[in-house]
């Protein structure tokens, strides 16, 4: 469960993502979305539930419509 900014990081790099690929996966701004979930690993922006269901369900392998998920190395 993701509860915490520790989680949110642990679970990006357990897909082996960047901060830049996780904010595609979630339809963030693209311009400012890595930014977005940097702050939020860093505990500086608050996690909302919305991104915890969203990340988890990326944890058991959803693909959202039109992402292309990064292979891993």
């Amino acid at each position: 469960m993701i509860e915490t900014a520790d989680h949110l990081r642990q679970a990006r790099e357990a897909m082996g993502w960047s901060p830049a690929d996780l904010a595609r996966a979630l339809r963030f701004n693209e311009n400012h979305g890595a930014s977005r979930i940097l702050e939020m690993e860093a505990g500086k922006r608050p996690l909302s539930g919305p991104v915890t269901v969203a990340v988890e369900a990326l944890l058991r392998g959803f693909v959202p419509d039109g992402f292309d998920p990064p292979r891993r190395t």
